[in-house]
């Protein structure tokens, strides 16, 4: 018989309270047919849910900062060393998965009494734009289901401490839930495209710490009446570089980004998220502005350059010969790839530098005037669109917003083609938030200057009215009026605005030195 204890523990720090969903979550879960939207991760009761291991995950990889070696913070997070059998420790930190609710509420078992029905979630659509054609690109159509803001996550986390950790082990875990307060980590997938940023509550939130050494620390445990934990500033790896980018702009025509399905009275909605049980907002995706952004670098590198885009596949190519395609436009050039991700990971990491969070409207929409536009009447006929009532046209416009409808001319007769009338709600007069840009200067490394001398130029165009936001940019959408541009850390520190950022000799010198000296992807 081996002799065999437990590892020690003589103190055990709890941490028990919510997080709000700040912006859309992804989780993903097991999908049945791969032509469905990626669905999210439930648990074996259908509740919604993120599993303790993404959390786990997300809150080690933060923590860790500039420190990527393989046995930072083994020590608190566990390790399994390579080829070592029956040896490591495992993780001295314990999350437990957190159920997804529409409310912080408990019920009689301790448990979300309202946790979110997965029948209930939205979904958002992706899609590549292909270089040659301006269409979507093949095999680049992707759709997810995601958790709206103002949804709420479980948080139970425990470290399991000894005397030789517990000091540090409190300093670790006041900095973990300061960046979690701060909505400095974000959850779940597409996190580069905006998703995924939760905040920490204050209220109800408590943070114990159970004293296990003696009999008095246990009764206190038993009785429900633990001390506070006394937590202090944190001693952790430096932090990531990051470069704070906010862009204050007004539309200067009609903005939106098209909602995936048709309404009954109004065809083409804009996309929205709500924010509340009340109101709902307009939103431009993390991906859409991405997405733009990156086009367009792509236009400035290769104008500079003076190459095109790797050569387009035959009309009879297969669909996987058009996709491998579209994967070289995006792996082509070094300095758009590392901002902006990889097509292929086996270019050194799908990721790229940049996000770009979700930017959305200030100006709210009452749910009861959009329940109008996306419920149909009882009793509608299903081949004939309702028209809208004046009081709904009226409050819409009140918004900023009205419906345009439009028709296909056609060409023999010069009059209206047959079944070709569509309307459109547009957003002409609506107010938005900042749009907000993160690049990560620790993952672009020494080469850095490059890629921020070519982000500048992508953001002296946008404030210059040469990239449009959004959908339907070929029929007059998307044009702004960029109002201010301020970037904060990295050289700047203290802040600086777009046009002093922009008259940086050394920038302007790397970029220089990156065109003439580094060669492009064939």
């Amino acid at each position: 018989m081996t002799d065999r204890t437990g590892r020690p523990m003589d103190r055990r720090l709890r941490v028990r309270g919510w997080l709000r969903v700040q912006t859309p979550l992804h989780v993903g879960g097991i999908a049945l047919d791969p032509a469905d939207a990626l669905p999210v991760a439930v648990d074996g009761q259908g509740h919604v849910y993120v599993p303790g291991t993404g959390l786990a995950g997300a809150l080690r990889n933060w923590m860790r900062g500039t420190d990527t070696r393989r046995g930072a913070l083994d020590d608190l997070w566990g390790f399994v060393p390579d080829g070592v059998a029956n040896a490591g420790n495992a993780s001295r930190a314990v999350l437990r998965d957190a159920v997804i609710a529409t409310s912080t509420a408990f019920n009689g078992y301790g448990l979300p009494r309202d946790p979110i029905d997965p029948v209930t979630l939205p979904t958002r659509h992706g899609v590549g734009i292909d270089r040659f054609t301006g269409a979507a690109a093949s095999e680049f159509l992707y759709t997810r289901t995601v958790v709206p803001p103002g949804s709420y996550l479980g948080f139970e986390m425990d470290i399991e401490s000894t005397t030789e950790h517990q000091d540090e082990d409190r300093r670790r875990l006041a900095a973990l839930l300061a960046a979690l307060s701060a909505e400095e980590i974000q959850l779940g997938g597409a996190t580069r495209r905006g998703l995924g940023t939760v905040s920490l509550l204050q209220s109800p939130l408590s943070v114990h710490e159970h004293d296990l050494t003696k009999p008095s620390g246990l009764l206190a445990i038993l009785r429900g009446r633990p001390a506070d934990a006394r937590l202090e500033t944190a001693a952790l790896p430096d932090r990531r570089a990051l470069l704070r980018i906010r862009i204050d702009w007004e539309p200067a025509a009609p903005v939106m980004v098209r909602e995936s399905g048709e309404g009954p009275a109004i065809g083409t909605l804009p996309l929205t998220t709500r924010l509340n049980g009340e109101s709902l907002g307009l939103t431009l995706t993390g991906g859409s502005i991405k997405g733009a952004l990156r086009s367009h670098a792509e236009f400035i590198e290769r104008t500079a350059r003076q190459v095109c885009a790797p050569n387009r596949p035959a009309a009879n190519a297969t669909p996987r010969e058009h996709s491998d395609s579209f994967r070289d436009q995006l792996d082509q050039l070094p300095a758009v790839r590392n901002l902006f991700g990889a097509g292929r990971s086996r270019t050194g990491g799908a990721a790229g530098a940049l996000t770009a969070h979700e930017c959305v409207s200030r100006t709210r929409i009452p749910a009861k005037v959009w329940k109008a536009l996306t419920d149909a009447p009882p009793g509608t006929d299903p081949q004939e669109r309702p028209k809208l009532s004046k009081d709904d046209r009226k409050q819409l416009n009140d918004l900023g917003m009205d419906q345009a409808d439009h028709v296909a001319i056609d060409r023999w007769t010069g009059g209206a083609s047959h079944s070709r009338l569509y309307s459109v709600l547009e957003p002409h007069a609506i107010d938005w938030e900042p749009i907000n840009l993160t690049v990560d200067l620790t993952h672009l490394g020494e080469s850095q200057d490059a890629e921020l001398a070519l982000l500048l130029l992508v953001l002296r165009d946008l404030a210059n009215r040469r990239i449009p936001l959004g959908g339907m940019v070929t029929r007059g959408f998307g044009d702004i009026t960029v109002l201010s541009t301020t970037l904060t850390g990295g050289r700047w520190p203290d802040g600086t605005t777009l046009a002093k950022a922009l008259e940086e000799p050394q920038l302007d010198e790397a970029w220089k030195q990156y065109l003439s000296s580094t060669e492009v992807n064939a």
